[in-house]
């Protein structure tokens, strides 16, 4: 190969250049109508549906009736939950009811589903091996960064909230519990690239392993950030605008009992299909990257023999 002819930079080549997750997110728009799609979908409504639809109805058996459709949307005070939980003999009926059995159910399918998602988008094996080695590597590597600097955030949230000011007062009310959302959201991030990184091997030693998936993140922290904040906000804000819709309509009849409790199910699943996209995203920015970097070593291994020449 002429060596005047050999590219000096693979950011000449627009398919090898370097990309931050968003040049991704088109590409895995499609793809959620899959069987594992449709899994993780279906665990997410567990997780979030039925735990309260099997504890409703658990409660109906034990009552032998139901008052909900004439009083939806009145409040619980304090009292009135404190006496259920110490005098209505719930306790032990909690733990053994089917709002447990029913959420850890759905939580094994959607950590499951999502991971031969993922697999399957890049073409890869998906093993338990690298599922929970993946978690062990995220230990190593994303706790503690990404912790201070949600802590960092969260502090300076607060003084800026306790600066007297209605505006930034009502932004740190807001934006408090959003960081420690995204963090979480962060974290899984790190985790699902950290199993890609172990599905496809460590060819380049572990320490390579853990710095590239290290920095798979952090090159792009704003992108990420922007992401897991803006999935984060948006999971958690199409539930809430429907509790506040049934809460202020009520319930009356038991068609919209039924009613908000199909929208409900159309929201989790969505929500569900929300939190696939952002898996695919990552797995096809994973392979990009994945690429760019092994070129990257095979340009500096030939620069090096040529040198040695």
């Amino acid at each position: 190969m002429d060596l005047e002819e050999r590219p000096t930079t693979i950011l000449a080549e627009e398919s090898l250049a370097p990309r931050g997750p968003w040049a991704f997110l088109k590409r895995a728009f499609p793809g959620g109508f899959t069987p594992w799609g449709w899994g993780l979908m279906g665990g997410w409504v567990l997780v979030f549906l039925g735990p309260a639809v099997g504890w409703a109805g658990h409660l109906r058996r034990a009552a032998g009736w139901s008052a909900l459709p004439s009083h939806w949307g009145e409040q619980l005070s304090a009292r009135d939950l404190w006496e259920l939980w110490e005098n209505g003999g719930i306790q032990n009926k909690l733990v053994n009811s089917p709002t447990v059995h029913l959420f850890g159910l759905g939580l094994v399918v959607v950590l499951w589903c999502g991971w031969r998602m993922q697999a399957e988008a890049v073409g890869l094996k998906a093993r338990l091996g690298s599922w929970l080695l993946g978690a062990l590597d995220t230990v190593l590597i994303g706790f503690l960064p990404l912790g201070l600097t949600a802590y960092a955030i969260d502090r300076s949230l607060a003084w800026a909230g306790g600066l007297g000011l209605d505006g930034l007062g009502w932004a740190a009310l807001i934006a408090r519990p959003l960081l420690w959302m995204a963090l979480l959201s962060t974290l899984n991030v790190q985790w699902w690239l950290c199993r890609l990184g172990r599905a496809v091997g460590l060819t380049r030693g572990y320490r390579a392993h853990l710095t590239d998936s290290f920095f798979r993140l952090w090159n792009h922290p704003v992108q990420w950030g922007l992401l897991a904040a803006g999935g984060a906000a948006l999971r958690a804000l199409l539930p809430f605008l429907l509790l506040l819709l049934a809460w202020r309509m009520g319930g009356g009849t038991t068609f919209r009992v039924w009613l908000f409790l199909l929208l409900q199910l159309s929201v989790t699943t969505l929500n569900g299909w929300l939190l696939g996209w952002l898996l695919r995203t990552t797995a096809h920015f994973w392979n990009h990257d994945a690429v760019v970097r092994d070129v990257r070593a095979d340009l500096k291994e030939t620069a090096s023999d040529v040198q040695a020449l």
